[in-house]
């Protein structure tokens, strides 16, 4: 059995297997974030590295043509995705020399740049098992060997590979044994709830989101190959996002909603945000004890997020958040304020946790209470 793995822990093995420069095979269901694991965690070590992050395929020629002048310069994030390539592609095409006795291969610009001495950065070989045999066999030697046909890859690359699972129904082929016996392996599983809220907090996903999907974190991933619905993923989440930014509930935005997650969950997460929308935020921010009289739980779950937010960006006070969570506390609702100080600890960047930690008088009963959610 491959090991299953957490978001979180992927980043960790990403560490680990970047540093010996070891070949690495990530496998998961469609949607749930394994490229975007690999290019966050590509870009956090470029800038350890002190250098300048940069997209390959977002390159213009020109452009990419620039980086061989200076790649010290530079960490590149190249993502091949396999399922479109040829053999061809990747091995390079054959040319005569000029005595028509030989010939020689003339490999692809990225390729090329993974010659030289001080290039550095990912190369992804993504939908490794969506690719054809033959697209398969002309990665082994590069994974095998570090070669592209002649050409050594310059040791400071790592390079990771992305498959689907069989349940993706997605019409894979089987990875050769050789191969495998040649790379770490994992596969990531849907990511778990806090994983998910952080990665989302750092992406500034809409507050109705991560409120909702805290409220009902079963449907941040809904796949039925039975049902005729929209599959429901994080990835759709993120699109979500893209679509519904500052737009308020209307009919464009059920329309919004239905086509990128769902009709079925679009329905829930529509009916959620009605239902915030019909309260005064700021009311409630002004005057915590009204609080008390919000019976409605998902009502609650977008406070939460809200308010957490505009700790985040310095709109409200430590002071602020800490009157919110009494009242919280006193209505018996102790996993809301819990949920809040950890919320409020990923907006800020851990602010959340020096003002915690430098707090006095008042708020040291709380502190007793739900300090063990920060430290």
């Amino acid at each position: 059995m491959v090991l299953p793995v957490t978001h979180r822990e992927l980043k960790e093995i990403i560490r680990g297997y970047h540093k010996s420069k070891i070949s690495l095979l990530i496998k998961g269901r469609f949607g749930i974030g394994k490229s975007a694991v690999c290019k966050d965690e590509a870009k956090a070590i470029a800038v350890e590295q002190g250098r300048e992050f940069l997209e390959w395929n977002k390159l213009s020629e020109t452009e990419k043509l620039s980086l061989f002048d200076n790649p010290k310069k530079y960490s590149v994030y190249i993502d091949i995705r396999l399922s479109e390539y040829s053999p061809d592609d990747i091995k390079g095409l054959p040319m005569f020399l000029s005595n028509q006795r030989a010939i020689e291969f003339k490999i692809p610009l990225w390729a090329l740049y993974l010659e030289l001495q001080d290039s550095d950065g990912f190369l992804i070989f993504d939908e490794i098992n969506l690719s054809v045999p033959l697209v398969m066999s002309s990665v082994y030697k590069i994974v095998y060997d570090r070669t592209i046909n002649q050409s050594k890859i310059n040791p400071n690359w790592f390079i990771v590979m992305c498959g689907n699972t069989s349940e993706d129904r997605a019409y894979t082929y089987d990875i050769a044994p050789p191969l495998l016996d040649r790379c770490g392996e994992v596969e990531l599983k849907v990511p778990v709830l806090d994983d998910w809220v952080e990665w989302a907090i750092s992406k500034k996903i809409d507050t109705r989101i991560i409120g909702f999907l805290n409220f009902k974190y079963s449907n941040l991933w809904k796949v039925d190959f039975n049902d005729n619905q929209k599959f429901t993923t994080p990835r759709g989440w993120e699109r979500l996002d893209c679509l519904i930014k500052e737009i308020n509930v209307s009919d464009t935005f059920e329309l919004l909603c239905g086509s990128s997650i769902g009709e079925g969950v679009a329905r829930e997460f529509i009916a959620f945000c009605k239902i915030q929308e019909k309260f005064r935020l700021e009311d409630l921010i002004k005057n915590p004890k009204e609080i008390e009289n919000i019976k409605d739980i998902s009502i609650k779950y977008f406070l939460v997020s809200a308010v957490a937010e505009r700790y985040g960006d310095k709109k409200l006070t430590f002071n602020k958040v800490m009157e919110i969570s009494e009242v919280l506390d006193k209505i018996k609702n102790a996993e809301f304020v819990a949920l809040l100080w950890k919320m409020s600890s990923n907006y800020s960047k851990g602010l959340f946790k020096k003002d915690f930690l430098n707090s006095k008088g008042d708020d040291e009963k709380l502190i007793e209470k739900y300090g063990k959610y920060l430290i």
